[in-house]
């Protein structure tokens, strides 16, 4: 049986690692004898980007199909979930390529089992903004969740790849997300919002425009986000890690042919991330929608090695090396000889039929 674990309140670290062991203690990272796995998602609220890696591999069977009991675990944050990880608390994981070799760092007993393609990450303005590339961002104001965190040294690094100084030719606000963002960018307080896909598309519904993403380089990064697990996991449970594995991506293409679906079913398995009730059913079905095809749209499909979850060395280095510039991560590591990426299970979990999961979802019915 699938169980949904409660979220952590945030209420300082050592806080919040007491309530994560607690939390996660009972279940356990993977308990062989009652077949139990906890994945921890760095998203507490469950949003719609969440969708396709939480509520769809259960309500479509794809975990039971691998003999998989999965317990959804929301966590505040990419470290946390991959701490849970390292500590053995959770099995598995999708996070951050930046959290992980972060991580790494520290705990070289993880492992990068799967990547997914893109960036999530933006720098955008309204549609109707006068700044149009990256180079008019000098002299602006920008807006951030926080400024510790990604989205912040991602603008950073826009800027700098303009040939500007993001110390000295632009200044940052911490806005938060939804609501107060877009209010900060109406009343100009503003000009660029630095975020990523999701709560970009909710600050544009709510100025009632469409978010312009900047160009930059840095938008063509690509393997930014990552299946993590424990390297003993890999070398004792390979047939388990597969299976999430191979569910992970069969729940990102039948998400990608219907979006729509798997917000249903997204909402049917945790009524906690359906809207406030005053949002209007279709319409908080519009932007859910809307926000998961994005997701799916930049990180959906094979990778370029014609292989879900595998990526090239070559793509992957230049995005650790981009993120080392501008301080995305604490220092540069080699992709072929860091010991963080494993790809011998990519046979393994890439063996399912991809065109009968497509037709799935395009039949799929509530």
């Amino acid at each position: 049986m699938t169980k949904f674990s409660v979220g952590l309140r945030r209420a300082g670290a050592l806080a919040l690692t007491a309530a994560l062991t607690a939390g996660l203690a009972a279940c356990g990272g993977s308990d062989t004898a009652s077949g139990s796995i906890v994945f921890t998602a760095p998203d507490k609220a469950l949003t719609a980007t969440t969708a396709s890696y939480t509520s769809v591999p259960i309500e479509m069977g794809y975990f039971k199909a691998e003999k998989l009991d999965v317990t959804i675990q929301p966590v505040d944050s990419a470290p946390t979930a991959i701490q849970s990880v390292a500590t053995g608390q959770a099995f598995m994981t999708y996070a951050s390529l930046n959290a992980a070799v972060t991580a790494y760092g520290k705990d070289p007993g993880i492992a990068v089992v799967a990547l997914t393609n893109g960036s999530i990450f933006r720098v955008v303005v309204p549609q109707d903004s006068p700044v149009k590339t990256a180079a008019d961002l000098k002299g602006k104001t920008i807006g951030a969740n926080s400024l510790a965190g990604v989205s912040a040294l991602f603008a950073k690094g826009v800027l700098k790849e303009a040939g500007a100084d993001p110390a000295k030719d632009a200044q940052y606000l911490p806005v938060g997300l939804g609501a107060q963002a877009a209010d900060a960018l109406r009343k100009k307080q503003v000009d660029a919002y630095a975020g990523w896909d999701g709560p970009n598309v909710v600050v544009g519904d709510l100025l009632g425009t469409t978010m312009r993403d900047i160009p930059t380089p840095l938008n063509d990064l690509t393997g930014t986000s990552a299946l993590v697990v424990r390297k003993e996991s890999i070398k004792e449970e390979p047939e388990r890690v597969a299976g999430m594995v191979r569910a992970f991506y069969k729940s990102m293409i039948f998400s990608q042919q219907n979006p729509e679906a798997a917000i249903k079913l997204h909402w049917k398995q945790f009524p906690q991330a359906r809207p406030a009730s005053n949002v209007p059913e279709e319409k908080a079905l519009e932007q859910a929608v809307k926000i998961l095809k994005l997701r799916m749209d930049i990180t959906g499909g094979r990778g370029d090695s014609e292989k879900y979850g595998v990526i090239g060395d070559a793509a992957v280095q230049r995005t650790i090396d981009v993120f080392a510039e501008h301080g995305m991560i604490p220092g540069r590591i080699d992709v072929k000889s860091s010991g963080l990426f494993d790809y011998s299970l990519a046979d393994k979990y890439n063996s399912f039929d991809a065109e009968a999961v497509e037709q799935e979802a395009q039949k799929w019915q509530a």
